[in-house]
């Protein structure tokens, strides 16, 4: 039974661990943090709302201390230091090509089934008269 309940207890350690460590902040310079404010803030406002920081604040909780509808410089600068602060352009989305530029290579075959037989196309199936 305490084997059980050991096991259980490092595992729930272990992911804890493995979680934190994905989610690990990563900080960013001064200067890097100040192109962002201006970045985030192109009109020059006294602070940031939640929508407005969402593309750069990682927990807009944990970056706005005071608890207040936005962020200021002062709360930026801190976030940043915590990590918090994260490029606009490191959100996932891609700019990358489309691929409709790509050239088949003729060298390449059609797909085959086990039978070495080519694989019919896919044909939708006809619609039932109703």
């Amino acid at each position: 039974m305490k084997c059980i309940i050991l096991a259980a207890a490092g595992a729930v350690a272990i992911s804890a661990g493995l979680m934190s460590a994905h989610a690990a902040p990563t900080n960013i310079s001064q200067s890097e943090c100040t192109k962002l404010w201006q970045e985030a803030n192109p009109s020059g406002a006294d602070g940031l709302t939640k929508a407005q920081s969402a593309p750069y604040i990682l927990d807009f909780k944990a970056a706005n201390p005071d608890g207040d509808a936005t962020i200021d410089v002062n709360e930026w600068n801190a976030a940043c230091k915590k990590g918090l602060v994260t490029s606009a352009s490191s959100s996932g989305a891609s700019s990358g090509t489309t691929g409709e530029d790509v050239v088949p290579n003729p060298k390449e075959h059609a797909p085959t089934n086990r039978m070495d037989k080519m694989v019919p196309p896919m044909v939708p199936p006809e619609k039932e008269a109703q």
